[in-house]
């Protein structure tokens, strides 16, 4: 019987704070566990779905309504997410003007602006200033993470991957709690303490407790990976913990950016 070829890791077209996409081999046993449906309650930027082995049936989810406009736009339209790509530079003008601009309903147009943001602000975070500032007084200017051709390249390989995915932005729990036989749920949820710093949709302390009190009563094969704290310790003391550090992929040249982070799972391994 031939052996099935193992698919090359792919890389997200986005820049997401806490990214997984450098430390995925830390992952690899956990993701390698033989499963029929994989399942993301919190794809983020995807690191972990694009560079993992695809699974017969998959399941994309976000609470942010952007992430499910970006995946759904390069699954069903790469190329012309690729052409608006190639037509812009990114300046500090541009910057401004699509940042009054008022949200549409077109998933393109949302997520065109949600790439370009992506691309151009501080660390990759939706909400911040452009990278070297407003007066672009630094080194760094706001395009050094915009190359179109890249991203057009990877846009266009992960649109492949993604063409049989259900994309979703419902709550976290529909995703858990849902039916289904051989799951293996890779969870990666905001940070407890610095996630409503980070990203546009955070999650409350009682949001937390109420992932935790799920992924304890859970039939599917679950792993999940979250900053280590004292109160994501408590929440989590019937399960296992696998502490893990590491530099994370945002301004990973700064010496005191090491992330410290917990391995929790159902999974005997």
């Amino acid at each position: 019987m031939k052996r099935k070829k193992q698919e090359k890791p792919l890389r997200s077209p986005l820049r997401f704070p806490g990214s997984k996409s450098k430390v995925l081999k830390k992952f690899e046993k956990y993701l390698a566990v033989e499963h029929t449906e994989y399942r993301e309650p919190f794809v983020g930027g995807g690191a972990i779905f694009f560079g993992k082995q695809i699974a017969k049936y998959n399941w994309l989810n976000d609470k942010d309504i952007n992430i499910k406009s970006f995946l759904k736009t390069v699954r069903d339209n790469p190329n012309y997410l690729c052409e608006m790509v190639r037509k812009i530079k990114p300046s500090v003008e541009l910057w401004q003007y699509y940042r009054t601009q008022e949200i549409s309903n077109s998933d393109l147009i949302r997520a065109f602006r949600f790439l370009f943001f992506n691309r151009t602000n501080y660390s990759g975070i939706y909400n911040a200033n452009p990278i070297g500032g407003l007066k672009q007084l630094s080194d760094w200017k706001i395009d050094c993470r915009w190359n179109a051709d890249m991203l057009c390249k990877r846009i266009l390989e992960c649109s492949k991957k993604l063409r049989n995915a259900n994309i979703t932005s419902l709550d976290f729990s529909d995703v858990i709690t849902a039916p289904g036989e051989n799951v293996l749920l890779m969870v990666d949820p905001p940070y407890y303490e610095k996630g409503s710093r980070l990203y546009p949709v955070s999650m409350s302390p009682n949001e937390h407790q109420h992932l935790a009190e799920l992924l304890r009563d859970t039939n599917h094969n679950f792993f999940l990976t979250i900053d280590d704290c004292p109160e994501v310790r408590e929440m989590y003391n019937w399960a296992n913990f696998i502490p893990q550090n590491w530099y994370y992929t945002v301004n990973s040249k700064k010496k005191d950016n090491v992330g410290k982070e917990l391995f929790i799972t159902n999974i005997n391994i």
